[in-house]
């Protein structure tokens, strides 16, 4: 995601009327409009400054400027598009809810749903032949016939589950109701209804539509009860975990309804300039350049004085060196930075300009936890199955510094895991016994398997002396594939130095973002071909048991499966099952996710390196910047930006 070069690494001791004439050349806007500056001219600035002895003319209005790494694909909600879209969309649309904490929080709705208040609960329902429901065992949608397996009432995981022959019979469905706020209007003034949600959902379920269908496919019906208030209901025997977010985001019925659902990824009014119901509503797109909003006078906050900026600018920098987004700060070219220009190897500069005072910064481990993933069961006879048993496993963790790369690679702005859950997210439980770093137990551990250092040398790897189901003579090395990057190199580096001091040879074996996901038998990852891998997978509310599930390993049988580790555990899969089957609240719940995080750190499929940070920066005038680990998008609470005296109210 490249940087245009609109950078001009302007110094602070410019003339004020030259940083005003740059900043017009780069956020200029349509000629019925005047375009809002960030500055104003300063005497400070240069000597050559004079300062008016006339009436003044009124200053230019409040503006914020963000800078994005590029423009938006589409700002339709269905359109494929890039990471900055959601960045745009955020000031568009203000929720309808916000991820935060790992937990979802209502924006436009009244509360999220629960089932302690009864606007979420499990029904009873009749089935037979030929209706739809999930299947336990493939965990799809299925349609019941004579000798399948379905969950009845009360139960929770595929292990009760009966085998249906004919006639009716009980499951339970999931049923969900959610309120809007009654305050809430597009930005034209049009009241913002239930039938707004169903609208979007219609949409995302038509076969023009090229979304997943995941949710669609488990929808029985979605429905308005009345003007505020939508119910969702799922097939029978589906329990979704995060049932407070089953609300479609809502699109304006009355402008998009009379076009095909194929004809919304090309008009103006729904991927270019939409109308929401967030704090901004856009004025002008200018290709290549900028996207320029002006305050939504319909905004449902805007009695609390929100936003506190009258325009807001989102500028698209393109294909510059990383480090010139911190001089488009110094530069006052941009009021924010987003996350998309914030990568990890700026974090030295960051830091250094934020200690004297030249910008400010906001971070928090994110929800992509990357972890070094183990081949367990090669899918080629020619690859050793150097990891199979977990004893090697754990020794080769005890080998790696995890601490020292979140010191030396990212200064400090991370935290490591135990579990394949960030250590942030409020179900994570860590296990008793923690992975330690301890090269020489290490050592002894792979010496009692018979990884024997041959030679005296540590120019080369040790070799198999006995290991179990392992060919004799065996070299300790492997290939570690990681997605090329300043950043990625430099953590690859240190776990290849800390192999090395236990006798594994690691070899760095760079792999394209695209290559990762291709799917069984072709791809390196999924076809199950790789050694080690490192990689991140995101955890927004529920935990991702499914990665280490052996019903999700990469096979002909099934081909997307995205257990690549290839981790086959009884009583895990057990767990995990309860976790993607069963009801979404209690005790049982509670305890099954436990028990698949101390089952995974006890037999260690992959090894738990760091979270990814999200990091933020901005000019030191700017106040109400949050980085939260689990929102869409940093810029979440970007109607709460203020400058100035707002920032001490």
């Amino acid at each position: 995601m490249g940087m245009s070069k609109v950078a001009r690494n302007l110094m602070r001791t410019l003339v004020a009327s030259f940083v005003l004439a740059i900043m017009f050349v780069a956020c200029s806007g349509p000629v019925n409009i005047e375009l809002p500056l960030t500055i104003q001219p300063s005497p400070s600035l240069s000597p050559t400054v004079s300062i008016p002895t006339s009436t003044p003319e009124p200053p230019p209005p409040p503006t914020l400027v963000v800078c994005l790494r590029q423009e938006p694909d589409s700002l339709y909600l269905y359109a494929p598009s890039n990471r900055e879209a959601e960045s745009v969309l955020a000031a568009i649309y203000d929720g309808p809810f916000d991820i935060r904490g790992f937990q979802a929080q209502p924006v436009i709705l009244e509360k999220m749903p629960s089932f302690a208040d009864g606007d979420a609960r499990n029904e009873r329902v009749s089935v037979s032949e030929g209706d739809p429901f999930l299947n336990p065992l493939t965990r799809q949608l299925d349609w019941l016939e004579s000798e399948m397996r379905y969950m009845p009432p009360d139960c929770q995981t595929s292990d009760c589950s009966r085998v249906y022959w004919s006639g009716d019979v009980w499951m339970e469905q999931m049923v969900v109701e959610f309120r809007l706020r009654s305050d809430v209007r597009w930005s034209d003034g049009v009241a913002l209804t239930a039938a707004d949600s169903v609208f979007s959902f219609q949409l995302d379920a038509h076969k023009d539509t090229p979304s997943t269908k995941y949710l669609v496919d488990r929808t029985s019906s979605y429905e308005t009860i009345d003007a505020q208030t939508v119910r969702w209901t799922g097939i029978p025997g589906y329990f979704d975990p995060e049932y407070q977010t089953l609300f479609w985001s809502p699109l304006p019925q009355h402008v998009l309804a009379e076009y095909t659902p194929a004809d919304l990824f090309e008009l103006d009014i729904a991927a270019r300039t939409p109308i929401g119901w967030g704090a901004y509503v856009i004025e002008s797109w200018i290709p290549g350049d900028n996207i320029l909003l002006r305050s939504n006078a319909e905004y449902f906050r805007a009695s609390e004085g929100l936003p506190a900026y009258e325009f807001l600018i989102y500028r698209f920098l393109g294909d510059a060196p990383p480090e010139s987004s911190l001089q488009q700060i110094l530069s006052f070219e941009c009021d924010v930075v987003d996350e998309s220009l914030m990568l990890p190897e700026l974090v030295s500069d960051l830091l250094e300009l934020e200690q004297t005072g030249r910008l400010r910064m906001d971070w928090a481990p994110g929800l992509l936890l990357e972890r070094l993933e183990l081949n367990l069961a090669p899918a080629t006879r020619s690859q050793e199955p150097i990891f199979a048993y977990m004893r090697v496993r754990r020794a080769l963790a005890a080998c790696i510094d995890r601490q020292r790369i979140v010191d030396e690679v990212l200064l400090g702005m991370s935290q490591t895991s135990e579990t394949y859950i960030p250590a942030n997210h409020p179900l994570y439980a860590a296990p008793e016994e923690l992975l330690r770093h301890d090269p020489a137990w290490a050592i002894t551990e792979l010496e009692s398997m018979g990884w024997m250092d041959s030679d005296d040398s540590a120019e080369t790897p040790r070799v198999a002396r006995g290991v179990l189901d392992v060919e004799f003579g065996t070299p300790l090395t492997m290939a570690y594939s990681y997605v090329p990057g300043t950043f990625q190199e430099a953590a690859a580096l240190r776990v290849q130095e800390d192999l090395a001091q236990c006798g594994a040879q690691v070899e760095l074996h760079p792999l394209e973002p695209l290559e990762l996901f291709i799917p069984w038998p072709d791809g390196e990852v999924f076809g199950r071909t790789f050694g080690l891998l490192s990689w991140a997978w995101p955890t927004l509310i529920s935990p991702a048991c499914e990665m280490y599930y052996s019903g999700e390993i990469p096979s002909d049988d099934r081909p997307y499966g995205i257990n690549a580790a290839a981790f086959r555990n009884d009583e895990y899969d057990q767990a995990c099952r309860r976790i993607l089957l069963g009801a979404p609240y209690g005790q049982d719940y509670l305890d099954a996710v436990q028990s698949t995080q101390r089952l995974f750190s006890a037999y260690l499929p992959a090894i738990p390196l760091y979270a990814r940070p999200r990091i933020m920066a901005y000019r030191p005038e700017v106040c109400g910047v949050e980085v939260d680990p689990s929102t869409f998008s940093t810029l979440w609470n970007l109607e709460e930006y203020a400058s100035g005296e707002a920032c001490t109210q």
